[in-house]
């Protein structure tokens, strides 16, 4: 009777063990579990698409032997004439007389009507300053902080 009871107890033992393993086994189920639902409804998606690739697979396959029988489509692009004609000679255009006429000692550079010629190196607009000297740390002549000028501050 003590050895069926051993037995009985080594028995449990294992059952106990194997009941452990497949516990955890059931654990990684349940988290693999809305991987493969997810999965699943892909499936019908998939096999939508893979139909319609097929067809239109075999639609381009009709067209390339229709295209094949017919010599009328087999010339190549590069043998038609151009759409666009082509000039032989590229155009130079020449200024007109009138846009390189000058007007006497008065005129001005740059096109006609456009009057007084620029000159941007002088005196920025609403700024009292002389480039003769630079000031020394960032002052300017009346020891003000200055305004950043690249040619007055630094």
């Amino acid at each position: 009777m003590e050895q069926q009871l051993a037995e009985l107890a080594a028995a449990m033992a294992t059952i106990q063990k194997q009941n452990t393993a497949i516990q955890a086994s059931m654990g990684s189920l349940e988290e693999i579990k809305p991987m493969v639902v997810e999965l699943a409804s892909w499936k019908p998606a998939v096999d939508k698409a893979m139909t319609e690739m097929r067809d239109d697979l075999g639609d381009l396959r009709q067209q390339v032997e229709r295209i094949s029988r017919n010599p009328i489509l087999a010339v190549k692009p590069a043998d038609l004439p151009p759409l666009l004609p082509t000039p032989t000679v590229p155009q130079i255009s020449v200024p007109k007389e009138e846009e390189t006429a000058s007007k006497g000692a008065d005129a001005s550079p740059g096109p006609l009507g456009h009057g007084v010629a620029t000159m941007n190196r002088g005196k920025a607009s609403g700024d009292d300053f002389s480039p003769t000297s630079l000031p020394a740390k960032a002052w300017c002549k009346d020891f003000r902080p200055a305004k950043f000028h690249p040619r007055c501050c630094q």
